[in-house]
């Protein structure tokens, strides 16, 4: 499975020159929509599609490899289904039940997915960026009986992190990480708030890089239930209080770390809203888990303190397949169970 993204993202600190580091991060997005969806795109703010060295597509999952739309601002990857006389080749099916996944379980079994990954209702996406953008939004597509597609309702309820690492001016000394998880965008310019999510935050740190083998819940490098760094969050754009976004802080490292994994999941907000403006009421889960509604997707990602190359794409293909092996063990060990 080469279920991570590789990226070289460049940041600059105040006080240094550009820095290169590498991050990689995976992630699965359940079909919300209620409809069958004919694809799916991911609307990248300051990256032009040359920025882009890889995508997870071909042979992985049902639609392929994605087609690349520049903004002038930035690109759409456009993963599509197929259309024709007899109508669209493939859909993502609206799921039966509510179910959960590790963040990288939503592609073909053949290649170490879910072996009920076409009925499920989801999928799996990652890139490779030579570049950080600036935000990150996914989008469903829906298509029409003439070949059309157009934006689900609303945008799939899956925020990127946005990394900051600042090195350290004394090169002794660690490097301060800072990881950002944006609430989802107020898609109507007239709403106060935006639409609230709930988010679990599990997070390590680790004297080795991370490698994209071991990037996968259960295995020893991911943090696990004991290394909880935000138990439940209430994320919502608009809200006051430190609630409008997750931010970890810019926090210095351990000296000996080389690498910060995170992962996230994202839950529906169910609880009430304000009818006047639409703002959450409920902003503790554990006090009222009535609030906390279906699992939406999980996002693992890391961040490694030393640059690394992106591969060539033949290597990238091959490493795939390899990864994809274990990627499927490891799946079929420590499914997780339905909601």
């Amino acid at each position: 499975m080469l279920a991570a993204a590789v990226a070289l993202v460049s940041i600059a600190s105040p006080a240094l020159a550009t820095t290169m580091f590498g991050s990689l991060s995976n992630f699965d997005v359940i079909n919300d929509t209620n409809e069958i969806c004919r694809g799916f795109e991911i609307e990248l703010e300051g990256v032009s599609p040359s920025d882009i060295a890889f995508t997870f597509g071909s042979p992985y999952i049902r639609y392929g490899d994605p087609q690349f739309v520049s903004t002038g601002t930035g690109t759409i990857v456009r993963y599509a289904s197929a259309f024709g006389p007899g109508g669209w080749a493939v859909g993502t099916p609206v799921p039966a039940a509510p179910f959960t996944t590790g963040g990288h379980a939503l592609f073909y079994p053949a290649y170490g997915g879910d072996p009920n990954y076409e009925t499920l209702g989801g999928e799996h996406f990652g890139l490779a960026l030579n570049g950080n953008p600036t935000s990150t939004i996914y989008r469903w597509l829906l298509g029409d009986a003439s070949g059309n597609l157009n934006p689900a309702g609303s945008n799939a309820k899956i925020p990127a992190p946005i990394w900051n690492v600042q090195a350290p001016v004394n090169p002794g000394a660690p490097a301060a990480v800072q990881a950002i998880v944006p609430p989802l965008p107020i898609e109507n310019p007239e709403d106060v708030f935006g639409e609230a999510i709930w988010v679990k935050v599990f997070v390590t740190e680790s004297p080795e890089p991370a490698e994209l083998e071991h990037l996968l819940v259960g295995d020893p490098a991911m943090p696990g239930e004991s290394e909880v760094e935000i138990e439940w969050q209430l994320l919502q754009a608009g809200k006051g209080d430190g609630l409008d976004e997750i931010d970890s802080g810019l926090n210095d490292l351990a000296a000996d770390s080389e690498s910060v994994t995170r992962r996230y999941e994202f839950y529906k907000y169910i609880g009430p809203y304000k009818a006047e403006d639409h703002e959450a009421l409920v902003e503790d889960a554990l006090l009222h888990p009535e609030a906390v509604g279906e699992f939406l997707g999980g996002q693992n990602a890391a961040i490694n303190l030393i640059p690394f190359a992106v591969p060539e794409p033949g290597s990238l293909t091959l490493l795939g397949i390899g990864l994809a092996v274990a990627a499927g063990y490891r799946w079929r060990q420590r499914r997780a169970v339905a909601v």
